[in-house]
């Protein structure tokens, strides 16, 4: 090969690699453009549904409905025991405000005056008033305070306190199986507990004047043997028997809390006449033992009884309470 022959090879060789280049480059990009077409066939831009801002607007409006349920169903527990809160005019008697009573009202319609002190003539008669009137150099006689005015209601009407003054000490007495209610007793007064039982759901509690029995000392009348007795056989004139019980019921301690009378007159019962009970009363004091309102029910049968012992009624039923320190009261079980 002469050197003009291998300079034309090699002119030739260099022109070929130069084509393989070109078409390397022309294969690479071909590639690139293949592989953009395929990426974009693979996710294709996809268009928001017709109806994607109704279903946003459907679930904006359910999760309204769901926040205003919630807070409906939150305000009206807090309302109702505001309500019952808000019902009660005072608070009863008792170290730690755990009691709504009703307010004090005045005189009922048709109640009985108090005697004077002095005289025994009913307040408001001449003699009452003569000798009530202030002598030269005397002091002017004592306002009269709630407690001092009576309101003892006949058929029905509403008893306060007869006489302002309980007789004898008191000793406050809990009641552990009603939610552990106390009430202040005479210690003269008796006391006794019935658990509840397969026949009687609920569990009671009695107090009484005279002592007390349960079955089976108790006799059999009307056919049928009472869970509790007394041991006289019956009340003595000027006795008491009161029954206590709990009642789990918002309403009823919502109409409870907004009376104005403390004890009402009631239809003697079947319970009390087997008693020998000339006249019944009742009270409902509200508490709140655990956040939720509950009524403590007290029915008192009485024969004949005198201010005295209308005036013990009245201060035990007003003595209703949770806390403080107190004698626990017997408990049994007819079962």
């Amino acid at each position: 090969m002469t050197e003009h022959d291998f300079a034309a090879w090699e002119r030739e060789a260099a022109l070929d690699r130069e084509t393989a280049l070109d078409r390397a480059v022309a294969d690479d990009h071909e590639v690139a453009d293949e592989l953009r077409v395929l990426l974009q066939l693979a996710a294709p831009h996809l268009s928001a549904p017709a109806d994607r801002m109704e279903r946003v607007l459907a679930r904006a409006a359910l999760a309204r409905r769901r926040r205003r349920r919630a807070a409906l169903a939150a305000g009206l527990a807090v309302g109702l025991t505001a309500a019952v809160l808000a019902a009660a005019p005072a608070l009863a008697p008792g170290p730690t405000g755990t009691v709504l009573g009703p307010a004090a009202s005045g005189p009922a319609l048709g109640a009985i005056p108090p005697a004077d002190a002095s005289t025994g003539a009913p307040a408001g008669s001449p003699e009452a008033s003569a000798s009530a009137s202030p002598g030269p150099g005397s002091s002017a006689p004592r306002s009269p305070s709630p407690a001092d005015s009576p309101s003892v209601g006949a058929d029905g009407g509403a008893t306060e306190d007869p006489t302002g003054d309980a007789a004898g000490p008191l000793r406050p007495t809990r009641f552990t199986p009603l939610d552990g209610v106390i009430l202040d007793l005479p210690n003269t007064w008796f006391d006794l507990t019935l658990l509840a039982t397969a026949g009687r759901p609920e569990s009671v509690g009695y107090i009484a004047s005279q002592p007390l029995a349960r079955e089976p000392g108790c006799q059999i009348r009307n056919g049928a043997q009472p869970p509790v007795c007394l041991a006289a056989g019956g009340l003595l004139d000027n006795s008491a028997i009161v029954s206590v019980r709990v009642v789990r019921d918002e309403k009823l301690a919502t109409e409870a809390a907004s009376r104005s009378v403390l004890l009402r007159d009631a239809e003697v019962d079947k319970d009390c006449a087997t008693h020998g009970g000339t006249r019944q009363l009742v009270a409902q004091q509200v508490v709140i033992p655990n956040g939720q309102p509950e009524v403590v029910e007290l029915s008192a049968c009485l024969r004949r009884p005198s201010q005295e012992t209308l005036s013990t009624v009245y201060r035990l039923t007003a003595s209703v309470r949770l806390f403080g320190a107190a004698t626990n009261s017997p408990i049994t079980s007819t079962g």
